[in-house]
Parts: C-alpha cells; structure tokens; sequence
C-alpha cells in the first residue's frame, strides 16, 4: 500500500473516532453543551444592568468581596447601603442569573445601589456554577450567606427581622426555592434543605425572569429545547433530570401553600419564561399567597422588553419595575420613607 493511502486512511480513521467519541460526550455529559452556551456573547443577559451606572448616588457605602463560605471560591458577597445610615436597615438578598451555569455579581453592582438608596441593605450573593457544582448547592449557598450577614448584622447594617430574598432569571428560581425553605418548614425537611432564619424574618420575595417549573418546559422546542436540556441536566446532575427524586422539588407550584411570604413576581411580554412567570404568579395566588405582579400588554408594549428587561434602567419599563419592587419592599417591611433614585420616576 503506497504511503499516501495510509496517511489518508490513518487521517479518516482519526476523524472518525473523534467523531465517536464526540458523539458518546454529548449523550454523558452536558459540558459540550455548556462550553457553547458559555462562549456566546453575555450568556448571563446581564448587559442590561450597564444601563444602571448613570442613576448610582454618591452616598452608598459597599463592602465588596466579603467571604461568607471559606470552602468555596465563589463564597463571596457585596453589601450596599446608605453612607449616612445609623439604624439597621431591612436587608434585601439578591440572588443573581445566568441560566444556573453562568452569570457573575459583578454586574449588578451598580443596579443593587440603586435599590439601596432607597433604605436598604442590599446583599449582592455569589454562588457556583452548574455543571461544577449541582443542585443543591446554590440553594445551600444562599443559606450561608443569610447566616453570615445576620451573624454581622450590625456590622453590616443588617436587621435581621426584616429580610427579603430577590433573584433574576436562575436567580429567581434560587431565591424562591431559598423563600420556601425558610417559609415551609415541612418542605424543608422533605426537600433536604438547610434553613438558618426563621419564617417570621423573610418577610418578602422579589422575582424578575425566573423559571420555576422544570417539569413544564418543552424540551423538544427547536429554538429553546436544546437550551434548557442543557441548563437543567446541568444544574441537576442527571440527563434524567424529570425523573430524579430529589430534583423535583424544584417543580416550585407544585409545593407552595399559604405560608410562602408576599411575593412580587414580573417579566416582559418578549421573554422565553413568559408562561413560566403567569403559571408562578397563579399558583402563589391559588395558594393564598399575597401575590403582587406586574407584566406588561404586548399590543403596546416594545419587543425589546423581554427577558431581564428591569435592569435595563434607561427605558420606562426598567424604571416602572424598580417603582414597584421599591414601594412591595417598603410595604412588606415597613421600611421608614427614605428618598432614593427611583421616586423620582414616580
């Protein structure tokens, strides 16, 4: 056989076990999928909060970087308040998105100020990435950093009686698990999920783009099947991901009962988790739940308005919604009247 043939045949029979072996890493692992959601242009949505930058006060005082779990690299957290406050505050934890395998804090720095200044402490959570680490290790992860920033409540400005938990997107899902937790005890213990407050100290929930029933989701959508498959076999360990025991109990309606504290719940009319959003608002409401919701007509409403559209604080939309996170969070808390950004967009 001449010394071409065999070039070409060893060069075929290499890319034809790469191929293989490609195709065996795609049906055993979600990474292949993840290294491609990874690599696309802000994979977490959180551009938006660029927007924010210009509306930051100049009297918020942060503390960056705080180190609330020693075990993990990504134990980190922000705390922003008013510079001149001289009284513990109600203390907001936010819980930030990115499709549960994506996402920093980072980018929400300048947008969390902007809450702040309205008379809260606003606690910008870390947490680790799917596949790296799975369910539920972000919901353990939201529990220590209650347990650190009450533990430093005076320190950090912290009134431990008056919590709220908030999240976008993966965030939102993590922050109303984290609520439900803490809010339903028996849940809790079913689920096997830590709790360091008591209910009586969440006094509210504040959601914006989650997804909150993976058992619901069309999978075999040609545009968003391949997307979710990948993000909920990634966060929960498992292609079977429907079938697993311990992972059902992230179907939220499915578990939620009148204990569940007030929750706001919004998204825009252009986002994927529209239906996601309108099924959590009604099943906090069939619960009893004292439901505030804020969505918007799509017959006048801008197509740009969809997905994480709050943080986009240059249109009226953004503007409207902390409007209304600000006076659900003031209601639910009773925080003292404070002038901060968004009152002037009343």
């Amino acid at each position: 056989m001449k010394r071409w043939v065999r070039v070409v045949l060893w060069i075929v029979g290499v890319i034809a076990a790469l191929a293989v072996a490609g195709a065996i890493f795609w049906n055993v692992s979600p990474w292949p999928g993840v290294w491609i959601i990874r690599s696309a242009p802000d994979p977490a949505g959180l551009h938006n909060a660029e927007t924010a930058a210009e509306y930051v006060p100049d009297d918020i005082h942060a503390d960056l970087d705080l180190v609330y779990d020693e075990s993990s690299a990504e134990g980190r957290l922000d705390v922003f308040r008013p510079a001149d406050a001289d009284a513990p505050l109600p203390t907001i934890f936010w819980v930030h998105g990115g499709a549960f395998i994506a996402g920093q804090k980072e980018p929400l720095r300048n947008y969390l100020q902007v809450l702040a200044s309205h008379g809260f402490t606003v606690v910008n959570v870390e947490y680790t990435h799917a596949p790296e680490a799975v369910y539920p290790t972000p919901i353990r992860q939201v529990d220590r950093a209650i347990d650190y920033v009450v533990a430093h409540a005076e320190k950090l400005g912290v009134d431990p009686e008056r919590l709220v938990l908030a999240g976008d997107s993966a965030g939102a899902h993590i922050a109303a698990q984290s609520a439900m937790a803490i809010a339903q005890p028996d849940y809790a213990e079913a689920a096997g999920l830590p709790t360091s407050v008591a209910p009586d100290q969440l006094r509210g929930v504040v959601l914006f783009s989650g997804p909150y029933d993976p058992t619901t989701v069309d999978y075999d959508n040609d545009t968003f099947g391949f997307f979710m498959r990948t993000v909920m076999w990634s966060y929960s360990g498992t292609k079977s991901f429907l079938d697993a025991e311990e992972f059902r109990y992230t179907a939220l309606p499915k578990y939620v009962d009148a204990e569940y504290p007030p929750t706001l719940v919004s998204t825009g009319p252009a986002d994927p988790l529209l239906k996601q959003n309108q099924e959590w608002a009604q099943a906090l409401d069939g619960a009893g739940v004292d439901i505030t919701e804020l969505f918007f007509d799509p017959a006048t409403t801008p197509d740009t308005v969809g997905h994480e559209y709050q943080l986009a604080l240059d249109t009226p939309q953004a503007k409207q919604a902390m409007v209304a996170q600000v006076a659900f969070l003031r209601d639910v808390t009773g925080a003292e009247m404070r002038e901060g950004v968004a009152d002037a967009w009343r």
